[in-house]
């Protein structure tokens, strides 16, 4: 993608594999807090994740999972779909910091064997 706004920093890495590991709304929050603590970003909003829990009285059930957590520095999303066990992460920073530490970090997280990841 070209660059059109040089002088505005900004890193993102989309991360995505199967997971082993068993997803739930606390596990999601837990890897977005685990997430901002690992990267030093400074959270402002979240995490949240939707949907928020087994009393939520929904009209159509929900079986996939979305969370999302604000940084001052910016955010990261995440989605895992449970009929085929895949799980999504979008890390978009206005601030560097290490993808290597990302992708190891979430494919230990999620017990992926079939990992990949772009940084855009």
């Amino acid at each position: 993608m070209e660059d059109i706004e040089p002088r505005v920093y900004r890193q993102r890495l989309v991360i995505e594999g199967h997971f082993k590991a068993k997803l739930t709304s606390d596990s999601i929050k837990e890897y977005l807090t685990a997430l901002s603590h690992l990267l030093k970003m400074t959270v402002f909003a979240g995490p949240y994740c939707w949907p928020p829990d087994d009393r939520s009285r929904l009209e159509v059930p929900l079986v996939d999972l979305n969370g999302f957590i604000a940084w001052k520095e910016s955010g990261c999303h995440v989605y895992a779909f449970s009929e085929t066990s895949f799980f999504t992460s979008d890390i978009y920073s206005c601030k560097p910091y290490n993808a290597k530490t990302v992708v190891d970090y979430t494919r230990k997280f999620i017990e992926s064997d079939d990992l990949v990841f772009k940084e855009v």
